[in-house]
């Protein structure tokens, strides 16, 4: 009798991080944007893609992206505490 194996191949949100280019998307949102700084625009390709991955591990898992964001950090992960700076 022969045994069978099963390989966990990647999850399709680490698939999708190993193939996300961050330069694509900032020449993208470049010229979609050109009045914006170069910071900005790395800043905003690296968030969209780190959001994306979130919301995909988070579906993964079977887990509410909501509880995450809806929960109030320790005051001393906040480096400015709760004062704004604009």
């Amino acid at each position: 009798m022969a045994k069978i194996y099963k390989f966990k191949g990647k999850k399709q949100s680490d698939r999708f991080l190993d193939d996300a280019n961050p330069d694509n998307l900032c020449d993208y949102l470049a010229e979609e944007n050109p009045d914006l700084p170069d910071r900005i625009i790395d800043a905003m390709a690296l968030a969209m893609i780190y959001s994306t991955y979130l919301s995909m591990v988070c579906e993964e898992e079977n887990y509410s992206c909501h509880k995450l964001f809806n929960q109030d950090l320790p005051k001393d992960l906040i480096p400015y505490g709760t004062k704004t700076i604009h």
